[in-house]
């Protein structure tokens, strides 16, 4: 579990991943003027926050074409791309800037502030709202990633294209090869829910470079690849499930095995949060899987990891228990919904259900556990996409007690995507063939963190803790060996 985004930008949810913005060519409307624009703000730039998401956005005034061209506001998200987020609307009257994009559903009304040199006001997307404050910035927001691997490499890499001719599927990956000889011992690493890259990409991080490298430094082959609709990778994504990325999965995996200078007796899968549950469901009744490694792996459903996920977050925010718990109805009577209603109906049911479990509670309450009638609304429409119904029902206690091999467990202390009790559950399910371990401090992400939030993962310069990538190549080469 990782971000998603709904609309384009970024916007934080327990989902999944963070989509691209796109950029968005348009003849924007304006009405300005011209020469403040020029005298004051040609060449600076602003930083404001995006605080839901903890997402840093550039704001500056370029020219469009060349020297004799008109100036514009242009906006940044540095975190998602390089490219411009244009307006396709905007004016700056008097001493207020409103500034729109059609593409991304995103508006900007602020107000410059002549004292401080800061523009401030309200920031629009979709359903979400939120205060913004520009302040003076030395150019566009840079990210510190210092864990991220720079060459010279002591270590060769390969693309390589494996076809899924029956589900028309062609996924694109790199297979790092260590120095030497070989036969190796390999993994392939598999990401979380939503659509990622093979570096896991995410908020600037490259968790499974980062891994891939380690690995590789300590003699382990590693294959990482995109998921389906990622870089070179192509198949079917809207109606795709865990079940579906299992079968990629797995043939990733099978084409491994069949590498030169890979050990095939050696040959595992090391998954990420969902990732995780799909070694599981892979190694279940695919006995050529040596060892799997679930990293903030669940135990259970996927309606009990959203609940978990819910119940966890919500009290990181210091929300009472008392309205925890009914959001946590709410939620639970709304994945009934969605599995027993007609489609057409589940809308009109949620709202319903919504309405009479919050009766009660003022609107102030409502919007502190995000149980307005948009929020609901939004809520409704995610839970009939077809790999989140699937996936509510998909319990990895179906597949984790049938896998055999041995199994290493790893779980941040402050995970609250995937709580870490759900170490006992794995624990238990596979007794005598696996290793559980709880990592102080660690996120979901595998960072040390201060409160375990989604909000500081952009925040936290490292990328994957220096213990947790120790204790993954040794217990890795210790299976090896045996």
């Amino acid at each position: 579990m990782s971000c998603h985004s709904n609309s384009g930008f970024i916007e934080l949810s327990m989902k999944a991943k963070c989509f691209f913005v796109f950029l968005f060519f348009a003849v924007a409307t304006s009405t300005y003027s011209q020469t403040f624009i020029k005298g004051n703000f040609l060449g600076h730039w602003w930083l404001g926050m995006l605080e839901e998401a903890q997402l840093p956005i550039n704001l500056t005034f370029e020219r469009t074409i060349d020297a004799n061209s008109d100036v514009v506001p242009v906006l940044y998200s540095p975190l998602q791309s390089s490219d411009p987020i244009p307006a396709s609307k905007w004016s700056f009257s008097g001493d207020t800037l409103r500034f729109s994009n059609k593409t991304l559903s995103l508006k900007l009304d602020l107000v410059w502030n002549a004292a401080d040199s800061t523009f401030s006001g309200t920031f629009r997307q979709g359903l979400m709202r939120a205060a913004m404050l520009f302040s003076p910035s030395a150019g566009i927001y840079r990210i510190h990633r210092p864990q991220t691997p720079q060459p010279p490499f002591p270590y060769s890499e390969r693309e390589v294209v494996i076809t899924r001719k029956k589900a028309d599927v062609v996924l694109t990956g790199t297979l790092t090869l260590p120095q030497g000889e070989g036969p190796f011992p390999a993994v392939v690493l598999v990401s979380g829910s939503g659509q990622q890259n093979r570096d896991e990409e995410l908020l600037g991080h490259k968790p499974f470079l980062v891994i891939a490298d380690h690995l590789a430094r300590a003699g382990v082959a590693v294959l990482r690849y995109d998921d389906r609709g990622v870089g070179g990778s192509k198949g079917d994504v809207a109606n795709a499930t865990s079940l579906d990325f299992a079968d990629d999965a797995e043939a990733v995996f099978d084409f491994l095995r069949k590498q030169p200078y890979i050990r095939r007796n050696c040959v595992g899968i090391v998954g990420h949060s969902e990732g995780a549950l799909i070694a599981s469901i892979v190694a279940s009744h695919n006995r050529k899987v040596s060892f799997i490694v679930l990293l903030a792996g669940q135990s259970c459903s996927g309606a009990e990891i959203l609940l978990q996920q819910n119940q966890a977050l919500y009290a990181s925010k210091g929300v009472p228990q008392n309205l925890i718990d009914i959001r946590l109805k709410c939620l639970e009577s709304m994945f009934s919904i969605v599995d027993t209603a007609a489609p057409q109906r589940v809308e009109s049911l949620c709202r319903q259900t919504a309405d009479n479990l919050c009766e009660s509670l003022s609107s102030s309450d409502r919007k502190t556990i995000d149980m307005r009638r948009a929020d609901v609304i939004m809520l409704s429409s995610q839970l009939q996409i077809p790999w989140m119904k699937a996936f509510l029902k998909i319990d990895n206690r179906d597949y984790l007690p049938r896998v055999k091999c041995p199994v290493l467990a790893l779980c941040g202390e402050k995970d609250i995507q995937v709580p870490p009790s759900n170490l006992a559950g794995i624990k238990k399910m596979a007794a005598g063939r696996t290793e559980t371990v709880l990592l102080p401090e660690l996120n979901h992400l595998m960072q040390h963190c201060a409160s375990g939030s989604p909000s500081e993962y952009f925040l936290i310069e490292e990328t994957f803790a220096p213990e947790a990538l120790s204790m993954l190549s040794s217990w890795i080469l210790k299976i090896s060996n045996m």
